[in-house]
This record gives structure tokens, C-alpha cells and sequence, in this order.
């Protein structure tokens, strides 16, 4: 057998062809990686929050831009090898595809509608009460950044959840 022959044999066995452009792509089901992705937000958010009102040292407050920072990447990394949402431009997405696209978009999607609704009502209160709302730039920029974040990472979870759990010889 000659040398690129075994070698081309070797790559593809070891599953090292997923870094040429004609490798085929194995999506899978992350469960619990957008999860945490979303608890990284959510905690880097409140340190840095509170980091800017002075009720928490700057280093929890560094350690909480890490944190949302981490979530951020973590969730538009999960996009890309989570279930497949977007169609590849080598293959479209077939109806079994196209159906769960279409569930995780609009569960995820009105999760995100209810928390921003409840989120506005709970700014009303509490600007009445004189409880914690966003106050500074700071704190409205990374609100922003938050839920884009989370409007990557929530599709991801809801299709993963939705889809059955593999076997172990898949």
C-alpha cells in the first residue's frame, strides 16, 4: 500500500479529516455546556454589577468580567459544534433538521421574550421600591451583551434537550 494511502487511512480513522474542508462534520448534543455557559453570564454579570457600585472588590469584579467574558465565547463556540441550527454551505438541513430548528428557535425565543417582559416589570417595581436596576452604562452594555449571548446559547440547549440522547456505539 503506498505511503498516502495509509496515511489518508490513518487520518481518517483517527478522525483528524474534521480539520480539512471536506471532512464531514459530527454535530453534537451539548446538555449541560449551554447551561453553564448561561450561569457564567449570569455570574460574571452580577459581580461586575456589583463591582461598580463598590459592594465587592475590583478583583471579584475582574474575576466576574472573566466569567461573562468565558460565557460570551463559550456560547458562541457551542453554536458552531452544538446540533445543527444553520445550514452548512456543503449540506442543507434536512425536514428532522429543519423541525428542531424551528422548536428550539421559538421556545428559545420566548424565553427570552417572558424574561424580558418580567425583567421590565421588575424594573418598574423596583425603581418604585428602590430596589437594584441596571444604573450605569457599564451595567446596560453588558445587560445587552448578555442576551446575545444567551440568544446563541439558549437554541443550542433547547435542541439538545429536544433531540434524543445518543447511543454509545453512535
Amino acid at each position: 500500500m503506498p505511503l498516502l494511502e495509509s496515511l489518508d487511512r490513518f487520518v481518517h480513522r483517527t478522525r483528524l479529516d474534521i480539520l480539512t474542508p471536506h471532512a464531514e462534520r459530527r454535530r453534537r448534543s451539548f446538555r449541560w455546556l449551554p447551561a453553564a455557559s448561561l450561569a457564567a453570564l449570569l455570574i460574571g454579570y452580577a459581580l461586575v454589577a456589583a463591582s461598580t457600585r463598590g459592594a465587592v472588590s475590583p478583583q471579584a469584579g475582574f474575576t466576574g468580567a472573566l466569567a461573562f467574558v468565558a460565557g460570551c465565547t463559550a456560547a458562541t463556540v457551542l453554536r458552531l459544534f452544538g446540533p445543527r441550527l444553520d445550514p452548512d454551505p456543503a449540506a442543507a438541513l434536512d425536514e428532522r433538521e429543519i423541525a428542531l430548528k424551528a422548536r428550539a428557535g421559538s421556545l428559545s425565543g420566548a424565553i427570552l421574550l417572558w424574561g424580558a417582559m418580567l425583567f421590565c416589570f421588575y424594573a418598574g417595581y423596583a425603581a418604585a421600591v428602590g430596589a437594584w436596576i441596571p444604573a450605569n452604562v457599564t451595567e446596560w452594555v453588558l445587560l445587552g451583551l448578555g442576551l446575545q449571548a444567551a440568544a446563541l446559547a439558549l437554541p443550542v440547549l433547547v435542541a439538545s434537550w429536544l433531540q434524543p440522547r445518543l447511543d454509545a456505539e453512535e
